[in-house]
């Protein structure tokens, strides 16, 4: 993109950013990070293939939407890879989350029952990983805990699951029903993950 371009076009994105609900900038797991895909500026520039997913904006699914599980147009895969071994943390980072959107957050696993590549997660069986919502004593709800930790939610991928493709969603849910997930897939060979790909939607 020329550097003139360039320079108008990124105050727009921070502005569409603080207008909007967020996405995922960057994927840590196992201690290496993998950058997001940017919905403001990715789609005008060529970057390298990433492990996440392409999305189409910064917005949110509504409760009992058919593209739910992947928001609209996002399940599709991709080749790009990364490594992982078992029971290592997967970190989701933020670059932005409003103070406003208060709700729970989750995680949750579903086998591909083969090949992730050309698996839909509408047809997903999910089980959970992780979930919090409101904590009284602290009168704050796990966004607010998310954006305590640098706007970053980590989860831990289980130890023992059986060999497969997976996909790993995690989750963010407003009281107003409207969700941002965030959908990954990878894959566990003989108690050891490898081929991990990620899918970041909201």
């Amino acid at each position: 993109m020329d550097i003139f371009l360039l320079s108008l076009f990124l105050p727009l994105w921070w502005i569409q950013a603080a207008a909007g609900h967020g996405f995922v900038h960057n994927v840590v797991i196992g201690g290496q990070s993998y950058p997001g895909w940017n919905p403001f500026s990715d789609p005008f520039n060529n970057p390298p293939p990433r492990i996440v997913r392409k999305i189409v904006n910064d917005g949110f699914v509504s409760a009992g939407d058919a593209d739910l599980a992947c928001h609209h147009h996002g399940d599709e895969g991709t080749d790009a890879i990364a490594e992982v071994p078992a029971g290592s943390e997967v970190t989701f980072e933020w670059v932005y989350w409003p103070g406003d959107h208060q709700g729970p957050v989750s995680t949750y696993m579903a086998s591909c029952e083969g090949d992730c590549a050309t698996f839909s997660a509408n047809s997903a069986r999910w089980f959970k990983l992780d979930a919090a919502g409101y904590f009284p004593e602290d009168r704050q709800w796990a966004a607010d805990k998310l954006r305590a930790d640098g706007t970053s939610w980590t989860s831990v991928i289980p130890a023992n699951l059986a060999p497969g493709e997976y996909l790993i969603r995690n989750e963010q849910h407003r009281a107003t029903f409207h969700h941002t997930p965030v959908l990954s897939k990878l894959r566990s060979n003989q108690g050891h993950w490898k081929w991990i790909r990620l899918s970041i939607f909201q």
